[in-house]
């Protein structure tokens, strides 16, 4: 959600929300109720002895109910090159140079991610998508919205086969699909927008095997964009949380009787 340009189906903001500003918000209401954060990343996370052993970069905790939430990663490039000495410019989350201006920043990709970091850089930036596609695959608004900014550049059917460095530009050399010469396009920065995945690469052999049976006896809950494919909304994973605290809750409550 960091990454958003503006939030505008997340009930309670009728005029929209930015992304950075609904996360801090969140922050706020999570220190408002007293719930401690522990930075911690996990690194395997187990079960057996009837408890999930956890180990992360600090140590290793136990418990016998777990959630998780960890979202999802960005897909990377299948291209076959890009050079080394240019992967300090190729960005796969688009909070992560919000603050550069007077650049020129290429998205690659054609689905609501690639347009709507293209608005979220636009303001001090000029933007290049680059589809692959013949269609954009964003929701009509989004493509509206890009299309009458003057700082957006929108070109399809084009594939980017290369990625390689100048002089403090990236060259990006792409094909268009009805074509058989090449192109060249520079750039300051690239933002890679091709789709995201679950990220759960920490379960161990043993989780995996027993995941249906513990999600039905209510010890392990995944909740959220980690689970819900292509219903990424923030609605939809507030109300993952909430029913998963109450079912825990209600667990709980019946074993302490």
């Amino acid at each position: 959600m960091i990454n958003a340009h503006l939030v505008e189906n997340y009930p309670g903001f009728p005029e929209g929300i930015s992304g950075p500003e609904l996360v801090e918000r969140f922050r706020n209401h999570l220190k408002n109720a007293g719930v401690e954060v522990h930075y911690e990343k996990v690194e395997e996370m187990e079960y057996g002895e009837k408890q999930f052993i956890i180990k992360t970069d600090r140590g290793m905790l136990s418990s016998t109910i777990a959630i998780i939430a960890t979202g999802t990663q960005p897909k990377e490039l299948s291209i076959p090159t890009i050079s080394e000495n240019i992967k300090e410019r190729v960005f796969y989350e688009v909070h992560q140079i919000r603050g550069v201006g007077e650049k020129i920043i290429a998205v690659i990709g054609g689905g609501d991610a690639a347009f709507d970091y293209a608005l979220n850089l636009s303001l001090n930036n000029k933007v290049i998508i680059l589809n692959r596609s013949e269609r954009a695959r964003c929701t009509p608004v989004l493509w509206e919205r890009a299309m009458n900014v003057k700082n957006i550049s929108y070109l399809d059917n084009i594939s980017v086969k290369e990625i390689s460095d100048h002089p403090h530009k990236v060259i990006l050399r792409c094909k268009k699909s009805d074509l058989q010469n090449t192109t060249q396009v520079e750039a300051d920065y690239v933002i890679v927008a091709v789709g995201r995945k679950p990220r759960l690469e920490f379960l161990g052999s043993e989780l995996k095997r027993n995941y249906n049976a513990l999600a039905q006896a209510k010890k392990l809950y995944l909740i959220g964009d980690v689970k819900n494919e292509t219903y990424r909304q923030t609605a939809i994973c507030v109300g993952d949380g909430v029913r998963a605290a109450m079912e825990i809750y209600e667990t709980i409550g019946r074993k302490s009787e």
